[in-house]
């Protein structure tokens, strides 16, 4: 027994696994070739749509599984007839979050499956992403490796009569769907942009120009020009008719003024106080800017609206603050007067 146990032990150390190391290195060789072909498969069905690389890699008894409930044959030359038909029908997809992994089933026999994302290229005009998951088997055959397995797992309610190997009329129909709500999207951004813009510059009371738009045009102006004119309207006794009558009555007398501007003045008129009007009109010669300014008033006092009116008009270089300034003067002098003659009938009634 003893003379046994010493030839055993005489065994060199690891003459047994003689060869194991290079074997294991092969192994992990072909796991990384097969995870390779696989990659390029893929890639050249999804990306190149070249269904003869692929048809180059197949073994003579390849399996195939396709994403429709419909695509399924086996035999080298079958599946091959069946790839070329793919050949301009699938769109042009970008692959990403690639998860693969390859299992050793039988010795030159290998899996490699996983799953990846999916998605058509913005240039298709078609909107699919999927979560795709495959199934390929190798096996070495003459020193070279060649697909006997092809599995896509797509849903097939994704597969419509006439899709060839993409679930195209789906995609068309997502993207399209995704169109139509990007438009709708844009039309309610610019809607409300424009409801916005509208609210920057226009007064909610009247619908003329606010304060914020009569200084946009006023950075707008040259700083000097040749001519134009400028009239300042402010409605007289306001305070008491909201004291006595109530804002509702102040707005609407506020609204009565301003469309009564707006009728001699179009889009040149501008609310820029609670009961202050400016006029800035570079068109009309200055007759016609006073003869309008006067007709405004005239319109306003028909309609027992009170103002205080004051107007400016230069025909050499002038600048708007100087011509406001000027307006603006000649209408506080007006209001002035307006209060005083009012004071004094009441002292005279008295």
């Amino acid at each position: 027994m003893m003379s046994a146990d010493r030839e055993k032990k005489a065994v060199p150390a690891g003459s047994l696994s003689t060869g194991q190391p290079e074997a294991e290195e092969d192994e992990s060789r072909a796991e990384k070739e097969v995870l390779e072909l696989t990659r390029y498969i893929l890639h050249k069905h999804y990306c190149e749509n070249d269904p003869e690389a692929i048809i180059s890699l197949m073994d003579e008894d390849l399996h195939w599984l396709g994403a429709g409930e419909g695509e399924w044959a086996v035999g080298r030359e079958v599946v091959a007839d069946i790839f070329r038909q793919f050949a301009g029908q699938v769109p042009r997809c970008n692959l990403s979050g690639e998860n693969l992994r390859v299992l050793a089933l039988a010795p030159q026999v290998w899996l490699c499956c996983g799953r990846l994302w999916i998605a058509t290229d913005a240039s298709t005009g078609i909107g699919l992403r999927a979560h795709q998951r495959v199934s390929l088997i190798f096996r070495r055959r003459g020193g070279r490796l060649l697909c006997c397995h092809i599995h896509i797992s797509n849903p097939y309610q994704e597969m419509r009569e006439g899709d060839v190997g993409f679930p195209a009329q789906v995609a068309r129909q997502s993207y399209l769907y995704m169109q139509e709500m990007l438009d709708a999207q844009r039309r309610q951004i610019e809607e409300q942009t424009a409801l916005l813009e509208r609210m920057s510059y226009e007064d909610s009371l009247t619908g003329l120009y606010n304060r914020n738009k009569f200084s946009q045009m006023a950075q707008s102006l040259p700083e000097e020009f040749e001519r134009g004119g400028v009239a300042c309207f402010d409605l007289n006794s306001l305070k008491e008719v909201n004291d006595q009558l109530g804002h509702s009555a102040g707005d609407v007398l506020i609204s009565q003024a301003a469309w009564q501007l707006e009728q001699v003045f179009g889009k040149n008129v501008y609310r820029t106080g609670g009961d202050e009007f400016v006029v800035v009109d570079t068109e009309q010669d200055e007759e016609s800017f006073r003869a309008a300014a006067a007709l405004a008033r005239q319109k306003m006092e028909e309609r027992k609206i009170s103002c205080s009116v004051g107007v400016s008009w230069r025909s050499g270089r002038a600048t708007l603050k100087e011509q406001y300034d000027e307006a603006d003067r000649q209408m506080y002098r007006q209001k002035r007067q307006f209060y005083q003659l009012r004071a004094h009938d009441r002292r005279g009634r008295q």
